[in-house]
């Protein structure tokens, strides 16, 4: 294991840094920019909530690049927020999540 990255308890590594993607006012143009010189860059953790509005565009880059084989699946981490007003339905905030 590096210096620059968490063994979780699954066994998994994480890198310890990652870009946060939180900007007021919220630009999914200038997200999606900044995710993907960050993944040129070598970028492979990623924080982003559904009240900061930067999971869509997140994602998009991320698929983008997962398809154009310039990082595969395995090696991106996405840390998102579960927000208190969804804490009576996690699982249905997930999947909003996860799309």
């Amino acid at each position: 294991m590096k210096s620059n990255e968490f063994r979780l308890n699954c066994g998994v590594t994480i890198p310890s840094i990652g870009l946060g993607t939180f900007s007021l006012p919220y630009d999914s143009k200038r997200t999606e920019e900044a995710v993907q010189l960050a993944l040129e860059m070598g970028y492979r953790h990623f924080d982003t909530a559904k009240l900061y509005g930067s999971e869509p565009a997140v994602g998009k880059v991320i698929k983008r690049a997962i398809f154009d084989g310039k990082v595969k699946r395995e090696d991106v981490f996405i840390t998102s927020k579960l927000r208190g007003c969804d804490h009576h339905d996690p699982v249905s905030a997930l999947r909003t999540t996860l799309e």
